[in-house]
């Protein structure tokens, strides 16, 4: 006895019923998909990413900018720079020029005058009878 064969009209039926399958899987897939994308917790979190990719952002150029300060603040320029507006320094040679009548009408900081050498300072007292001293607070 032979098995009887399919016949071709249940064949469709049941591959139209795998196809109605899995097209009904994928759209369930979709509605999950675009749900779970649109909900407010998604959108809000996004939101917040965005945020703070923006201010790494800002962090990041500012710390640049901070670096190229400390290198030039560390650097030669920036030191005679400063030494010679805040401390009133010259270079070697050079003249200092200070403008009586400024238009401003800020006073002019005028350099610190050089300070006077201190006077020797007097020598150590020297205690006798080291001996002596120890006895009385000692009580010896």
């Amino acid at each position: 006895m032979q098995a009887s064969a399919a016949s071709p009209g249940s064949d469709r039926a049941r591959l139209l019923g795998q196809i109605l399958a899995l097209v009904g899987v994928l759209a369930l897939i979709a509605v999950i998909v675009r749900e779970t994308t649109n909900s407010p917790a998604y959108l809000a979190a996004n939101e917040r990413i965005e945020e703070l990719n923006v201010q790494i952002e800002r962090v990041e150029r500012a710390n640049e900018e901070l670096r190229e300060r400390l290198d030039y603040a560390q650097s030669l320029p920036a030191l005679r720079e400063i030494a010679k507006r805040d401390l009133g320094l010259i270079d070697p040679g050079d003249r200092a020029i200070v403008i009586m009548d400024d238009l401003s009408g800020v006073p002019i900081p005028t350099p610190a005058p050089a300070e006077t050498p201190l006077p020797d300072a007097p020598p150590p007292l020297r205690f006798g009878h080291l001996r002596a001293w120890i006895e009385v607070f000692a009580g010896g």
